[in-house]
């Protein structure tokens, strides 16, 4: 029985050696799943106990460069590797075991990859490719059908890669692609897709900011996109390009301090696909001429709305402050942090001049200082006058502690006044004499602080005169010229007055002989030399102040000069001798008749 029991042990062990698998591979020759594929590929081995048991090794291309080692046993099923970084073309796979070499080929196929298969406008992309000829160069990457980036070089093994920016593009795909020597139809296209997105500059700000917003991979020339904040449309009727892009800018409403969210969809763009972004309300403030225009000079004086934004909502103990002296106090805000207050320029020097504001919550130190500039001016008392009269000027906004000129139409007075602490002065002059109507006052001290203003003189013009002497008619003069004496009336004017004088021997002074000017008195006698000759004259007087203002001329008055001709001097000369002859001879008849 024993040895029945070890024959049929013995019988069959025999038949399992029999009938277990043996190699059925021809040998030098490996057969593999796949025969052409890209970098990265995953390729099998089948059946490898067919080409024996123990170590293997399996090599990659003419170098032999190791690819993957391991142990074959009975029950090995198959083998994988991945095809290496290489060039394209055809490379070598050798599978070595128990020191047989078994081979065959295989042929890299070129190939791109990206980075990202989505993301947005302007975001980085890279793009790797694999398996194109050996240091091929000339590489460029097509974006929907235009190159994009060019003069790519590959390595010694057919990669590359590049990195570019994502350039405008409508939402959705995009075919990305490659070409070279190598041609764009060996290349599988890859897709990369659009998402929207918006972006705004600046981040963070005040109340009232300006805000600049950029759109891009919206829809293709989509319409009616619209601008939230917080939920509140604060811009509509803003359309896309071609490529999905847009741009716009909106001011920043009314909100408290923190952290406040931007969004914008469209006609086909839901509000849900685009990324809201964060916008960082501070508080601040903001300035603005309670008359006049914002950007106007500021002097003194002036009341400015001053206004708070961006403080915590209902804060309370607000106070504003101009150089750090405390100028209002007490104020609220509301809801959404805001508030207003009256400021009245105090006085202040020439320049720049801070203004701040604080509350309960709310530091000075979080709050940019608004800076105002203050100008110099001028007020005058009165405005108008005559010449001589006394005008009052006072002064803001100089400088500090410094001496004052005024000038009239460019010519300094004389004053002497100097500033105080506060650049404030008050100075007086009287009116020099000058032609009626606007004149410039201005005020200049050593550090350029100007301000003019204007100060208008009367315009009225004196009275007219009355001619007293000569009346008309008078006749003046026997013999030879005449030396006349005129009178007239005095004319008062508040500027002051003088009086000119013409002589003329036409009754429309077309002709005139004696023109006097700027007479002080009412009266004038002529000199010898302006002594007047036998004939008929007319006189005229008018009356001007020293504004130049001038009165009509009174009306030509007649008079006479009336010398006697030589002929009739010669007449009466011989008649007087006579008459002294007659008389002599009368006298010396009486006489000798009282002798005898």
């Amino acid at each position: 029985m024993k040895l029945r029991a070890a024959a049929i042990v013995s019988t069959l062990l025999w038949l399992g050696v029999c009938l277990s698998p043996t190699p059925i591979a021809a040998s030098g020759s490996l057969t593999i799943n796949l025969s052409q594929g890209t970098v990265g590929t995953i390729v099998s081995i089948p059946n490898v106990y067919a080409y024996g048991a123990g170590t293997y090794y399996l090599y990659w291309g003419e170098a032999d460069q190791l690819i993957s080692q391991g142990e074959i046993k009975k029950d090995s099923g198959a083998i994988s590797f991945t095809v290496p970084e290489a060039a394209r073309g055809k490379h070598k796979v050798t599978l070595k075991v128990a020191g047989d070499y078994f081979t065959t080929e295989f042929t890299v196929m070129p190939s791109i990859s990206l980075s990202a298969d989505t993301g947005t406008v302007g975001s980085n992309l890279t793009v790797a490719g694999r398996g194109f000829n050996s240091n091929e160069t000339g590489i460029r990457i097509i974006y929907d059908g235009s190159p994009l980036e060019i003069d790519i070089s590959a390595n010694n093994k057919g990669s590359w890669q590049s990195t570019f920016k994502v350039p405008a593009s409508s939402s959705g795909q995009h075919t990305i692609d490659a070409e070279g020597t190598t041609p764009a139809t060996d290349i599988e296209n890859r897709t990369f897709t659009v998402v929207p997105r918006i972006e705004i500059s600046p981040t963070s700000g005040w109340v009232g900011t300006v805000i600049g917003i950029a759109g891009s991979g919206f829809a293709s020339g989509e319409t009616n996109i619209k601008v939230t904040y917080d939920g509140l449309t604060v811009k509509t009727g803003i359309a896309a390009d071609t490529k999905g892009s847009w741009q716009s800018s909106f001011s920043i409403p009314t909100s408290a301090k923190g952290s406040h969210e931007v969004n914008a969809f469209g006609a086909v763009t839901p509000e849900d696909r685009v990324t809201r972004i964060s916008f960082n309300v501070s508080p601040g403030i903001k300035l603005q001429p309670a008359s006049g225009y914002l950007g106007g000079t500021i002097h003194v004086g002036d009341n400015l709305w001053v206004s708070g934004v961006g403080f915590e909502a209902n804060e309370a103990g607000i106070k504003v402050t101009f150089d750090g002296t405390l100028v209002t106090s007490g104020v609220i805000a509301d809801a959404k942090g805001s508030w207003t207050d009256r400021l009245e320029v105090p006085p202040s020097t020439r320049g720049e001049h801070t203004i701040d504001a604080s509350g309960e919550i709310t530091k000075a130190g979080d709050i940019p200082d608004a800076i105002i500039i203050v100008s110099p001016k001028i007020e005058m008392n009165p405005t108008s006058g005559a010449i001589g009269s006394e005008i009052t000027v006072r002064g803001t906004g100089f400088a500090e502690n410094q001496i004052i000129t005024i000038s009239y139409d460019g010519a300094k007075l004389a004053t002497g006044t100097a500033t105080d602490t506060k650049g404030n002065f008050i100075a007086s002059f009287k009116i020099p004499k000058s032609k009626a109507g606007e004149h410039t006052v201005t005020v200049t001290d050593p550090t350029a602080s100007v301000f003019s203003a204007k100060l208008t003189v009367e315009s009225t013009p004196p009275p007219i005169p009355r001619l007293l002497s000569p009346e008309a008619g008078s006749e003046f003069g026997f013999t030879g010229k005449a030396t006349v004496a005129f009178d007239w009336s005095d004319v008062e004017d508040p500027s002051g007055v003088y009086y000119v004088l013409e002589i003329s021997p036409s009754a429309d002074f077309s002709g005139v002989v004696i023109h006097k000017g700027e007479l002080t008195t009412s009266e004038y006698t002529l000199t010898k030399e302006e002594a007047l000759a036998k004939g008929n004259y007319y006189w005229r007087v008018k009356a001007v102040d020293n504004a130049e203002n001038e009165s009509d001329w009174t009306n030509g008055q007649l008079f006479k000069v009336g010398g006697l001709e030589w002929w009739l001097i010669a007449i009466l000369i011989l008649a007087f001798i006579f008459a002294i002859v007659i008389i002599w001879r009368f006298v010396s008849v009486s006489r000798r008749d009282e002798w005898k």
